[in-house]
């Protein structure tokens, strides 16, 4: 039993720091050998407990995966769609300022999209078709004004969860949180027809 525990702690070190490495450099500037050096760790140990960058990979990928299927568990989107949207994109932008396995993924997916079709983008439209369908009941409750193309509404909302962790200035969780609260305000009475409310 101590000997699995340890197993299990060094393979979430290994994870934490390839996520570490392939967020800051990307897929193909990262090696093993980074990997292992970050955490004190020799190259053989490392494969030792994974075989391949690639395998390290696909495990931080089934990470982001199930965090990402909890963001998008439809809790009370169908009744509230405002509401939902406004939850969903402060937990992503949360999400991804303090979870570096999803950025790494999603650092991944987006190297992956710049030199060819890959299957770790479906993660990204996941998170489009989420809030298309919230989107979507948020429009056919009036909420939503019909001036605007949904499409580029989920883009946009996208935009503000991502800029959490990437814009230009650093952030704390309160000071992320205050920010993605102001933005989706922004956002949420551009997007309200005119004479409505932005909380229903």
């Amino acid at each position: 039993m101590v000997r699995q525990d340890r197993a299990r702690r060094t393979r979430e070190r290994i994870l934490d720091a390839a996520a570490q490495e392939l967020a800051a450099n990307g897929y193909a500037r990262t090696t093993m050998q980074d990997v292992a050096g970050r955490i004190g760790m020799t190259k053989g140990a490392l494969y030792g407990h994974f075989a391949s960058k690639e395998v390290l990979a696909q495990a931080l990928t089934e990470h982001a995966q199930a965090a990402i299927d909890e963001l998008c568990a439809d809790r009370a989107g169908a009744a509230r769609p405002m509401e939902a949207l406004a939850g969903f994109t402060s937990a992503l932008g949360r999400c991804l300022h303090e979870d570096v396995r999803v950025r790494a993924v999603f650092r991944l997916q987006l190297d992956d999209r710049e030199a060819a079709p890959a299957p770790r983008g479906r993660l990204l439209g996941q998170l489009v078709e989420h809030l298309l369908g919230l989107l979507g009941r948020a429009r056919q409750q009036g909420l939503l004004s019909v001036e605007h193309d949904p499409e580029d509404v989920a883009q946009l909302l996208l935009a503000v969860a991502f800029t959490v962790h990437y814009g230009p200035f650093p952030r704390s969780g309160h000071e992320s949180a205050r920010w993605t609260a102001f933005a989706w305000g922004l956002v949420a009475r551009a997007l309200a027809p005119e004479g409505r409310g932005t909380t229903e």
